[in-house]
């Protein structure tokens, strides 16, 4: 998403070059993080028809060897000489999705349109006034069934972090051919202001769909429901009110521990049988990537680590924002788990433009010791 409100975050320790393309960052040899600077141009390559530039950076696994990664504002068309200035570029607000192998190879780009005049994959429908577009949450797949929740915003000012939350929409997808088999208002949002969906986590019979609710001053808290699928869709939901489940959405709760005031895309994710939340902080400290471990979906979670803290060299001269670190827990080696964060600029009009690279996320790897060990 190529503009945001008060979900910005951010990332890194002290880059150490390697001659291989990779850094390495390190207080000692047991937790090593690795910045991996090829992935991205296996996910985004500069020329083609797919996304050359974009944020959101979230994943789903599909189950067949496959991985869903869902943008949210998205570039297309070549980038040459570092710059987007080709004939081709062209800009999709809202999101986008590509479909890539276990080896980060992009299978197929989805979106509605063609390469001149492209449009969002997933759109709201009917007219509204201001118009309003969908930005991506999480999902997860079963059956051959992708369950996918979107969060709807509209333009609410001139400034370029002027947005409004309008509400949430889950939608079932099938992952044969990703046609969409329906779409539900999620009603929970509007009772509660929780905005639910950035964070699922699927565990025995129940899937957790989790938000975050944000106060006036910028902090927030976060809130988790429950649903099982029935008949192939979620049904059945109930909210977690502090103590217990019970169904009324307007009875939700903050789950306990977590100290830091989370953003508004977040992860909540299985671990070595550990349930991790992993964020960057949405106020003090924003560049800062943090995680709490739990033994319930639901809470409490301690054990707050700090695991990497944004170091980025032009980040004053690009006029850079980094952001939405996101966890990508179906890709692992030598027990770290992948994870990246999203980098921008509030300079849309030359820098987004003539430096190609501030609009293409960051990849790495973490020891997934350092998340959840004591």
């Amino acid at each position: 998403m190529i503009k945001k409100n008060n979900t910005l975050f951010f990332l890194s320790f002290f880059l150490l070059s390697c001659g291989n393309g990779n850094s390495l960052i390190s207080n000692s040899k047991d937790d090593l993080v690795e910045v991996d600077t090829a992935i991205i141009n296996k996910i985004m390559p500069a020329n083609g028809d797919g996304v050359t530039g974009a944020d959101g950076s979230i994943s789903i696994e599909l189950g067949d060897g496959r991985s869903l990664f869902m943008w949210g504002d998205s570039f297309l068309g070549n980038i040459t000489d570092g710059t987007r200035r080709a004939p081709s570029t062209r800009f999709i607000m809202g999101n986008t999705f590509s479909i890539i192998d276990n080896q980060f190879n992009v299978l197929k780009t989805l979106y509605n349109g063609d390469s001149s005049s492209p449009a969002p994959y997933l759109k709201p429908t009917g007219k509204t006034e201001p118009p309003t577009w969908y930005w991506p949450g999480d999902g997860f797949v079963k059956d051959g069934i992708l369950h996918l929740f979107m969060s709807q915003f509209y333009k609410s000012g001139n400034s370029p972090l002027s947005f409004q939350y309008v509400g949430c929409d889950y939608f079932r997808i099938r992952i044969s051919d990703f046609s969409i088999m329906d779409k539900t208002h999620f009603e929970a949002p509007d009772v509660n202001n929780v905005h639910y969906g950035h964070a699922i986590l699927v565990k025995e019979k129940y899937v957790y769909i989790y938000g975050t609710k944000t106060f006036s001053n910028g902090s927030s808290e976060v809130h988790v429901c429950r649903a099982r699928i029935i008949n192939d869709k979620l049904s059945d939901y109930s909210y977690w009110n502090g103590s217990q489940w019970q169904q009324e959405a307007s009875m939700s709760h903050r789950i306990s521990g977590i100290l830091k005031s989370v953003p508004e895309q977040f992860n909540v994710v299985e671990l070595d049988g550990i349930i991790c939340l992993i964020f960057q902080n949405r106020l003090a400290n924003i560049k800062n990537i943090y995680s709490y471990t739990s033994k319930s979906p639901a809470g409490p979670f301690t054990n707050e680590k700090l695991l990497y803290t944004v170091n980025e060299v032009d980040f004053d001269r690009d006029q850079m924002m980094t952001y939405n670190a996101m966890v990508h827990p179906q890709f692992q080696k030598n027990h770290k788990v992948l994870m990246c964060y999203n980098v921008n600029t509030y300079d849309s009009s030359k820098t987004l433009f003539d430096k190609a690279s501030v609009y293409r996320p960051r990849f790495f790897w973490v020891p997934i010791n350092n998340i959840i060990r004591k």
